[in-house]
């Protein structure tokens, strides 16, 4: 496996995102294709909630709403929750954010336990140092049935910047101790959505 070089960053200062978001600055955006194609492997949208972590600008929240999803986007940084408030004012009540800082246990425990249809993580799961105790709360925080649904990039795949990926074994890692797992391809050498379920 290729390691990092040297001088490239491994992580992103929490203060970062906070700027980041702040400035109007997003990511990578979803199409419809990718909404299409990962709805697919998901619960039905009827009645069904969701939450998604690391909303950002809320794109991909706002479209998983328009699915038909009740969708509750969380972030860690609040001008990304008040970005997605101030963007998405027509999607309520289908869509609502909040921050969240996915790492506080007793601050995601205030969720609910068997609280969500579906968890999403878009091209945020690699961020987290302790991905272990990331899939525990998920995992709670999902009903029977439920799924859990990560999109990245595979370290594999990048030449540079691969502290935003997982590696092969990550991926495994990730996948153990669900009752089923599926992944699609978004694109051919991009983007991967590994839908987990409960």
């Amino acid at each position: 496996m290729a390691t990092a070089d040297a001088s490239e960053p491994t992580t992103v200062p929490l203060a970062g995102w906070e700027s980041h978001f702040a400035d109007g600055e997003g990511f990578r955006a979803s199409d419809d294709r990718e909404l299409q194609l990962l709805t697919q492997q998901l619960p039905s949208a009827a009645g069904a909630r969701l939450l998604d972590v690391g909303c950002g600008l809320g794109g991909y929240a706002a479209g998983l709403a328009r699915w038909g999803y009740d969708v509750l986007a969380v972030d860690w940084a609040s001008s990304a929750v008040a970005a997605v408030r101030d963007r998405y004012q027509d999607l309520v009540p289908n869509l609502t954010a909040q921050r969240l800082d996915f790492t506080d246990e007793q601050a995601v425990g205030r969720l609910g336990a068997d609280a969500f249809d579906v968890v999403t993580m878009r091209l945020v799961y690699p961020f987290f140092t302790d991905k272990r105790k990331v899939a525990e709360r998920v995992r709670r925080l999902l009903r029977p049935g439920g799924a859990w649904a990560v999109t990245t990039p595979l370290a594999e795949r990048l030449s540079a910047r691969r502290y935003i990926a997982l590696s092969v074994g990550e991926v495994g890692e990730l996948m153990s101790g669900w009752d089923s797992g599926a992944w699609v391809d978004l694109e051919p050498g991009g983007l991967r959505c590994i839908v987990l379920r409960r």
